[in-house]
């Protein structure tokens, strides 16, 4: 009987989506290689730990799936039916990451009553990115300590819009977010953590995004988002979802507290009178409008 779950343990950890076992306390009891690989959590971190702790789920719109009445795992317990569902979880690097969840009512070998997860991001923009990022890096047009693309690469990619926007019509939203007070998290912690959170902010605004837009560092610790196809009507909600998602991320420091950080952001939507630097100078100055409205702010125009 040993020898059988071996096997089936061994089988699990070469697979390369994540999978893993949640008892009825919500406790994990089984955690395989594709779940490290992807979350970045080792199964020793996570053993014998809440999921909800580890994960701290949302659903698309940021809020928290852990809840009594939306908790999809808890549900699975109560109906014994499989449920799937996409989520962002928490990535041990603090950034959240866009996967599906499937969840299913399995007995384990001893007849204890667990429930099996598989996580994956298949249906993420995670394998568009590969490849975009790869053609950046062989232009040499990628930012080398977040991986996004830098700001020669948006400078191009703004030109083409704007002659897309005058030629055909073709709109498009500029976003440009700065991380607040992130001269005092440097002097605090230090620039190694200083980095760790441009790492984090980054690939939180990366994982939030469609496979054909595009985000970039500017310079320092601003950022700046092409969107394709944003109504006006609908501006302040995408942009303030990329805010919230950035405030729900946490960098997890040596001594284990959480780190936390916020943006302030500006959006504008593309005018065929526009020139490249009249658009960046008008998201940029909508951005700091959020900073002087008290930061974590988004500001439209």
């Amino acid at each position: 009987m040993l020898e059988t779950i071996d096997f089936y343990r061994e089988v699990l950890d070469n697979l390369y989506d994540g999978i893993f076992f949640v008892d009825t306390e919500g406790l994990i009891t089984y955690w395989n290689k594709g779940a490290e690989s992807l979350t970045g959590y080792k199964a020793a971190d996570v053993h014998g730990r809440n999921y909800c702790d580890i994960f701290k789920p949302l659903d698309k719109h940021g809020k928290q799936l852990c809840e009594i009445d939306t908790c999809p795992i808890r549900k699975v317990f109560h109906s014994a039916t499989l449920t799937e569902i996409d989520a962002y979880v928490c990535h041990k690097e603090g950034h959240l990451l866009p996967i599906s969840i499937r969840i299913a009512p399995v007995r384990e070998v001893d007849q204890h009553f667990v429930i099996a997860v598989e996580i994956h991001s298949n249906n993420s923009p995670r394998y568009a990115m590969r490849q975009r990022l790869e053609e950046l890096q062989e232009m040499a047009m990628h930012d080398p300590l977040t991986g996004i693309a830098n700001r020669r690469f948006v400078e191009i990619n703004l030109a083409a819009r704007l002659e897309e926007l005058k030629r055909y019509g073709f709109s498009f939203t500029v976003v440009f977010a700065d991380i607040d007070h992130f001269k005092s998290v440097n002097d605090t912690h230090g620039h190694m953590v200083g980095d760790r959170l441009l790492k984090m902010v980054s690939a939180t605004l990366a994982h939030s995004l469609r496979s054909f837009d595009i985000i970039g560092r500017w310079g320092g610790e601003e950022f700046i988002i092409l969107l394709v196809n944003v109504k006006q009507e609908d501006l302040f909600a995408l942009s303030d979802r990329l805010r919230r998602l950035v405030e729900k991320s946490a960098l997890t420091l040596e001594g284990g507290e959480p780190l936390s950080v916020t943006i302030s952001v500006g959006a504008t939507i593309a005018q065929v009178v526009d020139s490249t630097d009249s658009l960046v100078e008008r998201a940029d100055r909508l951005m700091y409008e959020s900073k002087r409205r008290g930061r974590n702010i988004v500001s439209i125009g």
